[in-house]
């Protein structure tokens, strides 16, 4: 499967609506696409995100083709596990039209996949196509964010049921939206399927440009949901307020003991009380952005693994070089 690459772009954001504070965007992903050797899956696209510590909503689809939800709940654990800290897990509805109780049924079942991958049931949604949104009579329980799928926005519309998405035209109407959006105190709202990413699309474009801005400090990313609670705690409409994890940067490399050159291992990161893991296979160096705390890491390459215990700390980050006796 071919892992994503940032692609080469030329602009930059040129905004700073509230200095010193960086505009706020949000990256929101819809379905889960296999991908081919030329295409990312949705997989590899969240990982290139969790891996620059940037946080994702994954919104699993009801309307599964083979409706083979074993397959979607693999594939949601597997994306979960990347950063269990970035990744949120949301429901895709089914399309516009259908009953109260078809999309009771449907919220269920994904609901029940994503309790089971995270432990916690889903609090956002994603409206499913163009011209859905909240119907009359239709209502979706324990759903406290939908991000919809219009991009006209004026000033005091937004909805917390089905709030707007840019326009991904092109790279300058979308940084006009991010500007319009952030100058008027609210975040702005990125969604794109994985499969849309081929290189040169436009929204291959537009999802790059606005990664580069953001890795290189020009742009803030935020957690959808925690994007929505602050947008709307300025108005009536009540919001869960919580304390976001704190998060350090650990970056894990590895040469030969003799000579020190890199050497490609398979790098494994586990939490010391088992609550969070991650890796990388076939790395000669890789960063991550992980919860500050106490981490057991190893490398290993062959039958030769090395093992290190890191304290992560949210002030300063750690480079543990692991030196291989090969």
């Amino acid at each position: 499967m071919a892992a994503y690459q940032l692609s080469s772009v030329q602009k930059t954001y040129k905004f700073s609506a509230n200095p010193p504070v960086l505009d706020k965007i949000v990256f929101t992903i819809d379905h889960i696409h296999a991908g081919d050797h030329h295409l990312s899956s949705t997989y590899e696209v969240v990982k290139f995100l969790t891996d620059h510590g940037i946080p994702v909503t994954v919104f699993i689809q009801c309307t599964n083709p083979s409706n083979d939800y074993e397959f979607d709940r693999d594939n949601a654990r597997l994306i979960y596990s990347l950063a269990p800290h970035l990744v949120t897990l949301g429901v895709h509805p089914l399309p516009k039209g259908h009953s109260q109780a078809q999309q009771r049924d449907a919220l269920n079942i994904i609901s029940r996949i994503i309790q089971d991958v995270t432990r916690r049931r889903p609090e956002t949604l994603s409206y499913h196509g163009r011209s859905a949104g909240p119907m009359p009579g239709i209502s979706f329980p324990g759903i406290k964010f939908a991000r919809g799928v219009h991009h006209a926005w004026a000033t005091n519309t937004d909805n917390p049921l089905d709030t707007l998405v840019m326009p991904l035209v092109s790279v300058s109407r979308a940084y006009t939206y991010v500007h319009e959006r952030n100058n008027a105190g609210l975040s702005a709202t990125l969604f794109v399927h994985s499969k849309e990413l081929r290189h040169g699309s436009r929204q291959r474009r537009v999802f790059d440009t606005l990664l580069r801005d953001i890795m290189q400090g020009r742009l803030q990313a935020l957690a959808y949901q925690q994007a929505m609670q602050q947008d709307f705690h300025r108005g009536s409409v009540p919001t869960i307020t919580t304390q976001p994890t704190a998060t350090g940067v650990m970056r894990l490399s590895a040469l030969t003991k003799q000579g020190q050159r890199p050497v490609p291992v398979n790098l494994s990161i586990k939490q010391r009380d088992g609550s969070y893991t991650a890796s990388a296979s076939n790395t000669t160096s890789r960063q991550f952005s992980l919860p500050v705390g106490k981490y057991r890491v190893s490398a290993k390459t062959g039958r030769i693994t090395e093992t290190k215990d890191l304290t992560l700390t949210a002030t300063q980050g750690i480079h543990h070089i692991f030196l291989m006796p090969v």
